[in-house]
């Protein structure tokens, strides 16, 4: 009899926020510095709104993933390996992004703007963070691959995904936030909005090109998983948070916003229920990610063996996340 794939229990619902969290911050700020870069003037408020999106999204993803792994009082384990260990290169490109992200927004946008009177100084933090952001979108998905024993997240596909999923949620967020902005009476152009909106669409064609190149590998690598997530127990959430509610509902409404003008307020509309709706498919993305992983055996090596009968126990080698939750 085939045996079942046993579902990997080191990751749970926290890591798949703090996943969310720092994604949509760190996409944020991008989605910011870069709308402000290219039209300074006309993009102001929209571009201040997403870079003060940014440090209070990555502080609530950092705190949870603390608060998984059990360490809250031993953050300098988390720091200490970042020669050999995926998350303590994380940790160090989450804070240098908060710090640098920081700057911006208390230097560049309140209490002062001091910032933007030394455009090479400002020019120089915002590529610096931009960089960062990047490699915080990135990370995550080369943490999850140093899981040997779960094949479901050893893929290069893996961290492509997870950067276009962030940039689409940061564009979402500050998307919703400006809709938020101005129906509460706040002044700025709407028109930037479409601007926005036409870089997302096309950031949701790519997502959905590499989440379709991400499964069809994973068919012959991880069957097991790729069944749970189509066919399994995650396929009402697969179908309807990450298909429907991250990919063809964002698509739908981006095309209409940015392809078929509306008026201002039309277009502010959309924005509320495409950004909430799109925020939740984001954080499914990687719920269905985290669940979907499912463990195979290992040697003392760490390499992958074949499972023994079923009859017997199977002792699976966890990455080193695991050993950050030990006391």
């Amino acid at each position: 009899m085939e045996r079942a794939p046993k579902t990997q229990e080191v990751m749970g619902w926290k890591v798949a926020a703090s996943l969310f969290f720092i994604a949509t911050g760190a996409g944020s700020y991008l989605v910011g510095f870069l709308s402000g870069l290219i039209d300074p003037a006309g993009s102001m408020m929209l571009s201040k709104l997403a870079v003060i999106l940014g440090a209070p999204f990555v502080l609530v993803g950092g705190c949870l993933l603390l608060c998984d792994m059990g360490q809250k009082s031993k953050f300098y384990h988390m720091i200490s390996r970042p020669g050999s260990s995926w998350m303590s290169r994380g940790a160090f490109f989450v804070i240098l992004f908060l710090v640098f992200n920081l700057i911006h927004l208390f230097t560049g946008i309140w209490p002062t703007t001091t910032l933007l009177t030394h455009p090479a100084v400002y020019l120089m933090i915002g590529i610096i963070a931009s960089i960062l952001a990047v490699l915080t979108l990135v990370y995550t998905g080369f943490l999850l691959g140093a899981v040997k024993a779960i094949p479901f997240w050893s893929s290069s596909f893996l961290p492509w995904l997870f950067l276009l999923s962030g940039l689409s949620t940061g564009a979402m967020a500050t998307s919703l936030a400006f809709s938020i902005y101005k129906f509460s009476g706040g002044d700025g152009p709407v028109q930037h909005l479409t601007y926005l909106t036409r870089f997302n669409f096309f950031v949701i064609i790519l997502e959905a090109i590499v989440l379709g190149s991400y499964l069809g590998v994973m068919r012959s690598r991880a069957a097991g998983s790729v069944k749970m997530l189509t066919r399994g127990k995650l396929a009402r959430a697969f179908w309807g948070g990450v298909v429907f509610a991250a990919l063809i509902v964002p698509f739908v409404i981006e095309a209409l916003k940015a392809f078929i003008p509306p008026g201002p307020a039309l277009l502010l509309a959309l924005a509320l229920p495409g950004g909430i709706i799109g925020l939740i498919g984001g954080y499914m993305l990687r719920h269905v990610v985290v669940y979907g992983g499912t463990r195979i055996p290992l040697n003392v090596q760490g390499q992958r063996v074949a499972p023994p009968p079923e009859k017997y126990e199977t002792k699976v080698i966890d990455s080193d996340y695991q050993s950050f939750q030990k006391a």
